[in-house]
């Protein structure tokens, strides 16, 4: 077998043993989840999953980056797929509306539990800023984006508008994982924070509606 085959079999076993314990810390709860768990659900022998992982919370931490890569350029990704800003912001809340709905089944009650319960750790505790960073910086480049299009003339500076963003997007998902969508009204707070978002933008046209 040529390197680059034994390469692409060792991803491939990988990432098979990550989503078997995204499912069993789905199922269960990161915490409560063992190495014994994940390797019952992932079929593989034992060996076949210490090869690879020593411990849940290397599993933990290579889902973690997995998350953080595939959201790199999504200030890109959504410029690229929409005609304005707007539209691009819309979209996230859109999104956000969808994960809200759905939150008690997938990964975001795993991820919040994790750094709830781990924050103070040196490891986890830089994670969790870096993401935190990430996050603004990123929705803060798409509203720069908007103010050089013409498209805002925000009341507040960026990244301020940003951190705002970011703090009830995870208020909503904490309430949402608490007591359910419908209970929480989230499209009511979504439809109510777009307003109050495109007041401190400033958003002059149809376009920047959203």
């Amino acid at each position: 077998m040529s390197p680059k085959v034994s390469d692409e079999h060792r991803e491939s076993k990988r990432k098979e043993i990550l989503q078997a314990a995204m499912r069993v810390f789905i199922r269960q709860g990161y915490h409560a989840a063992t190495m014994k768990d994940v390797v019952e659900e992932s079929g593989l022998s034992r060996g076949g999953v210490y090869l690879y992982f020593s411990s849940t919370e290397e599993m933990m931490l290579a889902l973690l980056e997995e998350m953080d890569r595939e959201n790199e350029n999504q200030a890109e990704e959504l410029l690229r797929r929409h005609r304005t800003v707007g539209e691009a912001i819309d979209s996230l809340l859109g999104h956000l509306l969808e994960e809200l709905v759905h939150i008690r089944e997938g990964a975001i009650p795993v991820v919040f539990e994790t750094f709830a319960a781990e924050w103070r750790r040196q490891t986890f505790g830089r994670l969790l800023e870096r993401r935190y960073a990430s996050a603004v910086s990123r929705f803060a480049e798409l509203l720069r984006v908007g103010e050089r299009r013409g498209e805002f003339r925000p009341r507040l500076p960026a990244e301020t508008i940003a951190k705002m963003f970011v703090s009830f997007n995870d208020g909503l998902m904490a309430d949402a994982m608490q007591f359910g969508a419908e209970a929480m009204d989230a499209r009511g707070q979504i439809e109510a924070y777009r307003l109050s978002l495109r007041y401190l933008l400033g958003a002059a046209g149809r376009a920047a509606e959203a």
